[in-house]
């Protein structure tokens, strides 16, 4: 009897462990599942079409001003006025200096006394001639004393005329002993100060026009052609920044006014200018510049932001989601890129789906959730 009992209570215990290690591997099995089932990652897209963008090519410069004079004196004199500081803006024709122009009026004056006596001697010249017509046709007096006086005032008609011609020369002298600004703009320092002698090759000041700046820059030939060909305005415009700013709204606006005819043998390039309105003064000639010149936004193109682009050793590559909502990796090439659109040349058609979202943590062929967004390409 004590033996049953052994028996029994032996198989109920068997049974337990039965039962537990059933519901255990039961768990486990349930845990299995579920580590199994992914959770399927959101990703952003924007289905491909051909658009319109505005589309702007970025070249490096530098600015020029539009006119850069060196103002120098017309006669040699000792300095002796300055009529200006250093950083006024002054108008074509301001008073910039005085020359001494005692030496200059005294000419002056002299050749006014000449022209006085030269006067003189016309006056009795013609009196003579008109004394002795009446005479000659008489036969009272001789042709030839007749000529004679006639020749004469002629000759000191001549002498009046040519002392006319210093008088206004001397007057130009004395005129120039007060020199003036040849330009509108903003006046340097004084290059020689008050009481030096001024010779005609003496540099006095420099004067910088810069409302308005050139912008010299030098796209390749392509580059050229490419514009030529595609741009939508015959002058296009310009946004201008100094190196290192990326917020276009503080740009400088302006036009491309010339493009050289000829290209550089050695460099390859064409030189191009355009000109911008500086009337803030915030930029100043001889500074490095980004340029970004407007090409168009007529041509409809397959285009992606530059954010969306990759590359690996087979070229640039997107990643796109196809039908099943798997992703893959295609693979592109490029017809033009700046900071702000990447053009596809070829690889990507319209319909493609392309993710525009971040990329670093997907892989190829894994199942995502699709999420349309427009494209990130800003108009």
């Amino acid at each position: 009897m004590h033996t049953n009992k052994k028996i029994l209570t032996s198989i109920l215990i068997v049974s337990s462990l039965l039962v537990f290690s059933g519901c255990n591997d039961k768990k486990t099995e349930e845990k299995k599942i579920e580590v199994q089932e992914v959770k399927k990652s959101e990703v952003q897209v924007h289905t491909m079409k051909k658009e319109t963008y505005p589309i702007w090519v970025n070249f490096s410069g530098k600015t020029e001003a539009k006119n850069n004079v060196f103002i120098t004196a017309k006669v040699a004199g000792e300095l002796k006025e300055v009529y200006f500081k250093a950083g006024d803006t002054v108008t074509k024709g301001q008073k910039l200096f005085k020359i001494d122009d005692r030496a200059y009026k005294a000419i002056l004056s002299q050749k006014k006394s000449s022209l006085q006596k030269d006067r003189a001697n016309l006056n009795l010249a013609i009196a003579n001639v008109k004394r002795y017509k009446p005479l000659v046709q008489k036969g009272l007096a001789p042709r030839e004393k007749l000529d004679e006086l006639v020749a004469n005032q002629r000759q000191l008609q001549a002498i009046i005329n040519s002392d006319n011609a210093t008088i206004k020369e001397a007057q130009i002298d004395v005129d120039d002993t007060i020199i003036k600004a040849s330009i509108f703009g903003k006046v340097g320092k004084s290059l020689i100060d008050i009481g030096n002698n001024v010779t005609t090759s003496d540099k006095l000041v420099n004067i910088v026009q810069s409302n308005d700046l050139y912008v010299n820059f030098n796209p390749s030939s392509k580059e050229v052609f490419l514009l030529n060909q595609y741009k939508s305005e015959k002058y296009p415009k310009v946004i201008v920044l100094p190196e290192d700013i990326e917020n276009i709204e503080l740009g400088l606006k302006g036009k491309v006014d010339f493009i050289d005819s000829v290209t550089n043998e050695t460099t390859g390039t064409v030189g191009m200018r355009a000109t911008i309105n500086n009337d803030k003064e915030l930029l100043y000639p001889g500074t490095f510049v980004n340029i970004k010149l407007f090409v168009t936004d007529k041509i409809p193109v397959i285009a992606v932001h530059p954010n969306t682009l990759s590359q690996d050793q087979l070229g640039f590559f997107v990643y796109t989601v196809n039908s099943e909502s798997k992703i893959q990796k295609t693979q592109v090439k490029v017809d033009y890129s700046n900071k702000d659109l990447v053009i596809i040349k070829s690889g990507l058609n319209v319909g493609k789906k392309v993710i525009v979202s971040a990329t670093s943590k997907l892989q190829e062929n894994q199942e995502v959730i699709v999420n349309e967004v427009p494209n990130p390409i800003k108009k």
